[in-house]
């Protein structure tokens, strides 16, 4: 059992769980305060975080991030962003940006593989709140693959984590079907009214 964060991530930037860890450029952990209520739950790093910085939700994710923040009034020092899957899942694409590969989502087995890190985050953290983006950490939640029409802005107990989950839509998804920009919108002031009633936001 870890005792702090900084002991979790050491040890995860030597795993060797699937065989992403023969395709990554590098592990990209979590980051934030251990001491937070409110965790936001990725899918997997892209290819900014993979090849560039090095660190969660940066490039477009990062872009994405701000604006959710800002709506929700929360800075990124006061959360903890994580993803489901710690290294990038890459499909070889004449059109992909960095290295020659694109993204593509993760296998069952890679969800499965890196959730136990998901689990031990959780563990020392404790969150109140899970807020999760895309059908990849709910799926890892559920221990199912959900759909995500069915849960989307449904906050729910989950017992066996200890505290709420929230989902919402993955915000890449919104490029490809832009009728999902108002429901994610939508979402997002539900979200912000449940922190609020939680005294989790100013």
């Amino acid at each position: 059992m870890f005792q702090s964060l900084k002991q979790l991530q050491e040890e995860l930037l030597q795993c060797t769980g699937c065989s992403l860890a023969k395709t990554r450029n590098r592990v990209i952990p979590g980051e934030g305060p251990a001491d937070t209520s409110i965790v936001l739950l990725g899918e997997a790093p892209g290819g900014h975080e993979d090849v560039v910085s090095g660190k969660a939700f940066t490039g477009e994710a990062g872009q994405n991030l701000a604006g959710f923040l800002e709506t929700l009034g929360l800075t990124r020092r006061q959360i903890y962003l994580t993803n489901t899957v710690k290294c990038r899942p890459t499909k070889p694409s004449s059109r992909g940006r960095y290295n020659q590969y694109a993204n593509r989502r993760p296998t069952s087995k890679e969800i499965a593989a890196c959730g136990t890190w998901v689990e031990k985050e959780m563990a020392l953290i404790r969150p109140r709140v899970i807020i999760t983006l895309g059908s990849v950490p709910l799926w890892k939640i559920l221990g199912k693959s959900p759909r995500m029409a069915s849960y989307h802005g449904r906050p729910f107990a989950a017992p066996q984590w200890g505290c709420d989950i929230f989902p919402l839509y993955h915000p890449a998804a919104l490029i490809y079907d832009p009728k999902k920009k108002t429901l994610y919108e939508n979402d997002l002031e539900k979200l912000k009214g449940f922190l609020q009633d939680l005294k989790l936001l100013k």
